[in-house]
């Protein structure tokens, strides 16, 4: 057993220090990479020979080993990070425990022994027991983030490369990262799975390090592969918004005037909207200290709001399944801030029975995705760990400001057709995943608001599913007007649908010329799900209801879960 650490030890701890150690590993990292990427690209044509070979050979086996040191930092990084949060709670745990005991007058020795308690609180030995199983924890948690830590970085301790002058053939054991994934996009996904399923694991571990935006975002990688890939990512994403918080001041007031900063205050100051009060206006806020500050402020915020956004995703949560009380990394399947695309399994594949992808609507963003999170864990927890959920944003969503551009944004056919291609080929990745369990793990897909356009256009291209729910959908799917315009690869695929009354949805349903085909909630060969009741057990309806549908714990929600289970549904 670990030896437990003293109270004061404990006390002393300064976790987060971990997080500013993670976003310096993560920033040497990318440099690094960035750096070696320079490096390999060399031009063999405008050197020959002897010297030359020797020279490319020795700078093949460095490029190489710089490499695994920046995934090694990455991960590393990611350990860090995550460490840093558990170790800020099992601080928190103790120190909350010794406030309790030492609020009632007791005394607390360094080795965690309470005494002196008062006996209508409860005696010295209960109180002793609950400050060492805190200390017990705070010093397991100590032992577990330190030793991922090391193993992170071991690479960096380990020993040197083989010389690759004196044996030519170790850096030509494998295709280099780039050479394998500059295939992929003319491969199938089996043929990608079956080329990873030959590697062995240090080779995986290389096409990580060499290639982690493909690896994580590539249809046919095995998901824990993308999982680990897109932790790579994830960091990268917050260095470069690092850098963008690094940038010189006059860069970043010049930067919030493109755009737009104070463009509705500019008149204030008695400027006309001419050029010349424009550069005025941009003179006064680079001189002004108040104005440069609200200038700079107002460009900090985006990258600011992003890496706590993103730190977010690197951070350990509790388990959504219920079934253990430590917490669990989070699982994202792609990541890809410039696609707009966001796609995480929540909850244990290896032991669910079920599983369900839910495709979100209307102004649905990467960073605004908090909202789906909640919804696909609450029905991870509803499930009791038999039930695992993906929540999949593939792409942009229509978005705006007020409800009314939202709508008409929302009118386009143009997301869905995007999107639903993704969706197709994700399904057969999702297929390929579940298959490989060994058990049957029916799969459910659920379309919401605009969502379910997006599922109904991928039903028509050959999705894969057992089961497809459109949940207040704007339509059948784009060209979709009956049944037989869908093409499930599926042939016993089980349809259903729900809408509450009036939700402000059905404005939009089934209308003539409407983009989003025929309205499901019409169609044959799909099951009307009754929306019933809500908590308090008004009639689940109105606009709310567009939301509440698939939040709040209803009759509307737990027929939705009864699908995604194959249990009995109210219709």
């Amino acid at each position: 057993m670990t030896p437990a650490p003293t109270v004061s030890e404990v006390e002393h701890w300064r976790p987060s220090v971990l997080h500013e150690v993670a976003e310096a590993w993560s920033v040497l990292a990318l440099a690094l990479r960035r750096h070696t990427e320079g490096l390999a690209r060399n031009d063999g044509d405008a050197w020959s020979g002897t010297a030359a070979e020797a020279a490319f050979a020795q700078l093949a086996g460095r490029v190489e080993r710089a490499h695994q040191l920046a995934q090694a930092l990455a991960s590393a990084a990611v350990e860090a990070r995550r460490g840093g949060q558990e170790l800020i709670t099992a601080r928190g745990t103790l120190v909350a425990v010794l406030q309790s005991v030492r609020s009632l007058g007791c005394v607390v020795d360094d080795a965690g022994v309470v005494s002196a308690a008062a006996p209508r609180f409860g005696s010295a030995d209960d109180w002793t027991a609950q400050v060492q199983t805190a200390l017990q924890r705070a010093g397991a948690a100590d032992h577990c983030v330190a030793a991922a830590i090391r193993e992170a970085l071991g690479v960096a301790f380990g020993e040197a490369p083989t010389d690759p002058v004196r044996a030519p053939a170790a850096p030509n054991t494998a295709p280099a990262a780039t050479d394998v994934v500059a295939a992929w996009p003319t491969m199938s996904q089996d043929r990608i799975a079956a080329q990873i399923s030959a590697m062995t694991p240090e080779q995986r571990a290389a096409l990580i390090a060499g290639a982690p935006r493909q690896v994580g975002n590539t249809d046919g990688v095995p998901w824990p592969m993308r999982v680990a890939a897109n932790e790579v990512n994830i960091a990268d994403a917050v260095a470069a918004q690092r850098r963008i918080l690094d940038r010189p001041e006059n860069e970043k007031i010049r930067e919030a005037l493109a755009q737009g900063f104070g463009q509705g205050l500019r008149g204030a100051g008695g400027f006309s909207p001419d050029r010349a009060a424009a550069e005025r206006f941009q003179a006064m806020v680079l001189t002004d200290p108040a104005w440069r500050a609200a200038a700079i402020a107002h460009h900090d915020r985006a990258p600011r709001r992003n890496i706590a956004f993103y730190g977010e995703l690197t951070a350990v949560v509790p388990d959504p399944t219920g079934r253990s009380a430590e917490p669990v990394k989070r699982q994202v399947l792609a990541f890809d801030p410039a696609r707009s695309s966001l796609v995480e399994l929540h909850g244990d594949l290896s032991r669910a029975t079920s599983l369900a992808v839910l495709v979100p609507g209307l102004n649905t963003t990467v960073q605004e995705s908090d909202s789906n999170v909640r919804t696909a864990r609450r029905f991870v927890a509803a499930g009791g760990g038999d039930v695992a959920m993906i929540t999949y944003l593939g792409g942009p969503f229509p978005t705006g400001g007020d409800v009314v551009s939202g709508v008409l944004d929302a009118a386009q056919s143009r997301y869905a057709l995007d999107m639903a291609p993704r969706l197709v080929a994700f399904s057969e990745d999702v297929e390929r995943t579940v298959d490989a369990t060994g058990r049957n793990v029916p799969v459910t897909y659920l379309g919401h608001s605009y969502g379910g356009s997006i599922l109904g256009t991928a039903e028509r291209l050959g999705l894969t599913a057992d089961r497809t729910v459109y949940v207040a959908a704007a339509g059948a799917g784009v060209g979709v007007e009956d049944q037989n315009d869908w093409h499930n690869r599926n042939p016993d695929v089980e349809r259903y649908s729900m809408t509450a009354p009036g939700d402000w949805i059905e404005v939009v349903q089934g209308r003539p010329g409407s983009p989003h085909g025929a309205d499901p909630d019409e169609m044959a060969g799909v099951w009307r799900l009754s929306t019933g009741r809500r908590l308090d057990g008004t009639e689940m309806s109105g606009p709310r209801a567009h939301s509440d549908i698939v939040n709040e714990p209803s009759d509307a929600w737990h027929n939705l879960l009864a699908v995604i289970t194959g249990r009995p549904v109210v219709r």
